[in-house]
């Protein structure tokens, strides 16, 4: 196992190499990478308005059967994986969205299942991938996770403000359609 894996770190590092070009509405539209606005912009019109999802396999070269299962890899094995896999990831605009603290020896197996889904490519910008849904019953980063609470929190403070000022859930959403049509 530790020949192949030393071959699979090889191609994973030789992937890094193999970008593809920029999408071709970043030649049409002129916009500047290096300008944050442009470029928050365009990477959203990339992903959502012209993107087709493909699998994170097909996007890194690599195929998930390359990466074994978690279970036949030794804690030290699945850190040095992570590692590479997310030095890939990154790459390609793809950023896993993990808790601070969390160790890096825990992540290959969020990883490794990150690889049997399909993601829109981007040319640039980041396209940050999460775990959680925000449900802390459901938290995958059990004791390193501070945002199932908080989110948890900020909805409960959210619904004590709404009550206060006696509005209902999405008020800001309740309007009159006609209100918003032209007047001719």
């Amino acid at each position: 196992m530790e020949r192949y894996l030393e071959q699979l770190i090889g191609d994973i590092r030789n992937a890094t190499w193999k970008v593809s070009p920029p999408h071709e509405i970043w030649e049409k539209s002129g916009a500047d990478p290096d300008n944050e606005l442009e470029l928050e912009d365009m990477s959203y019109v990339e992903q959502y308005v012209y993107g087709d999802e493909i699998s994170i396999s097909e996007i890194t070269g690599i195929e998930q059967e390359l990466l074994p299962p978690v279970e036949q890899l030794p804690e030290l094995q699945q850190e040095v994986l992570a590692s590479e896999l997310e030095k890939l990831l990154n790459v390609h605009h793809f950023f896993p969205d993990f808790p601070a603290d969390y160790p890096v020896l825990l992540r290959y197996p969020f990883l490794r299942q990150l690889w049997s889904e399909s993601h829109v490519p981007l040319s640039f910008g980041e396209n940050h991938i999460e775990f959680c849904d925000y449900e802390e019953e459901y938290c995958p980063f059990p004791g390193y996770c501070t945002s199932c609470a908080g989110f948890k929190a900020q909805m409960k403070a959210d619904e004590e403000e709404e009550r206060r000022n006696g509005k209902s859930g999405n008020s800001d959403w309740n309007f009159n359609i006609e209100d918003l049509l032209p007047k001719f």
